[in-house]
Formats: C-alpha cells, structure tokens, sequence
C-alpha cells in the first residue's frame, strides 16, 4: 500500500527541520512463472518471470522443491539441464521471497523431444 510519514528532526540548538515521505510497498506473493522452455545446444533451457531457484523430479508434482535435481542457473532466470528425452520433468520454482506452487502443484511439466 501507500504510505506517508511526517518527521521531524530537532538538534541540541533547538533548530527544528520538517519533512514528510512517501513511498508505496508492493507484495509479492506469486510463484515464479516458467514463460519459456527450448533446446539450447544440449540442454533444456526454461525461463522465468522473474529471479528463481528450480528443480524438477522425473516421477510427480508432489515432492519438496529442495529435494528435487537442481537446474544449473546462469542469470537467476535462465536455467539449464541436460536435454533427456527419456523423462517428463516436473518442475517447480520458488522466488527469493519463497513463492512456489502448492506442494502438489508444478510449474510446468515439460519432456524433451528429437521432433
């Protein structure tokens, strides 16, 4: 929301200064979203919608994002794993404040393919 704070600041002389601030606090409280996912040379390569930390599991959505195999993260929104067409990747992201899917859900679930 917006917020407005009025300060005042007086120094040991007695001399007063006045000043009022504004500013606004935006919440986030959205799991990242995968916008992409391609081949790029040998790996699969998703994208988000923001900063995040993702991993998949090759059998379902409902594990533990901290328990499933990392992807390899170049700039925070980029992130790679080897291009394996033998497996469906349920894969879940969490952004720095902790937003991820619920804990049965996925951000996308994704297979590689030669085609």
């Amino acid at each position: 929301g917006d917020y407005e704070y009025f300060i005042k600041c007086t120094d040991f002389g007695g001399n007063s200064d006045y000043e009022n601030i504004t500013f606004e606090v935006e919440t986030d409280t959205n799991a990242p979203i995968v916008v992409r996912a391609y081949k790029e040379e040998k790996s699969l390569k998703i994208i988000t919608n923001e900063e995040a930390q993702c991993s998949y599991s090759t059998f379902e959505c409902n594990y533990i994002l901290e328990e499933g195999t990392k992807f390899t993260t170049a700039d925070d929104e980029s992130h790679f794993t080897a291009w394996n067409t033998q497996n469906d990747l349920y894969v879940k992201c969490q952004d720095g404040f902790g937003n991820q899917p619920a804990p049965d859900k996925c951000n996308m679930i994704v297979r590689a393919s030669d085609f």
